[in-house]
């Protein structure tokens, strides 16, 4: 329920007194089975069975992992988000021993503006894990024209993969690669690292 001041708050975004920052939860696709689910994968298929079940085939590719591991554009990205300004992101450098993204942020605009930095972690290929998965985010206030340097940093759950074999999280070894955007299509910075 968006409340009475509903109004002047979408007035305030339209007519420029606040700049837009959020950020899409989901991916939105550009068709309506982009997917390309079967019927079994659709509860109550067929219709009106109450006994029908739901077959979860499609493992850890869930939404925007999905379009990464098909290489498919969405219509809307998750994590896109509009904003009246624009921001340049440089200068990656990832610290192994702290597991430590550190890189600057640039508002090139003319207007203050927020930016939702992301952080995304694309594991060894032979871990088996989708293309690349969110690991970290930061929201990051600038004005016109300010820079800011950003730190984002991963722990040692945030480089496991859940063994079935032992049903707990182990951490993984081998060369991982850090993606820096501002959503899942819209990646800046890319750097790989051997932890």
């Amino acid at each position: 329920m968006p409340g009475q001041e509903v109004g002047s708050a979408i007035a305030d975004v339209l007519f420029g007194d606040v700049n837009p920052s959020a950020r899409l939860p989901i991916t939105m696709p550009n068709g309506e089975n982009d997917q390309q689910f079967s019927p079994s994968q659709w509860p109550g298929v067929p219709l009106g069975n109450p006994d029908s079940t739901s077959t979860y085939s499609e493992g850890l590719l869930v939404g925007y992992r999905w379009y990464d591991a098909h290489n498919m554009t969405p219509a809307f990205a998750f994590g896109h988000g509009l904003s009246y300004t624009t921001f340049e992101y440089t200068g990656l450098t990832f610290d192994v021993p702290t597991l430590t993204a550190t890189f600057t942020i640039k508002n090139t605009g003319s207007v203050y503006g927020a930016e939702v930095v992301q952080f995304y972690l694309g594991f060894p290929a032979a871990a088996g894990e989708p293309p690349k998965v969110l690991r970290g985010f930061r929201k990051v206030n600038l004005s016109a024209g300010e820079n800011r340097i950003v730190t984002i940093s991963l722990n040692d759950k945030d480089m496991s993969i859940w063994d079935s074999t032992v049903h707990g999280w182990s951490r993984y070894y081998g060369q991982f690669t850090a993606f820096i955007g501002s959503s899942s299509k819209d990646i800046r910075l890319i750097q790989s690292f051997n932890a």
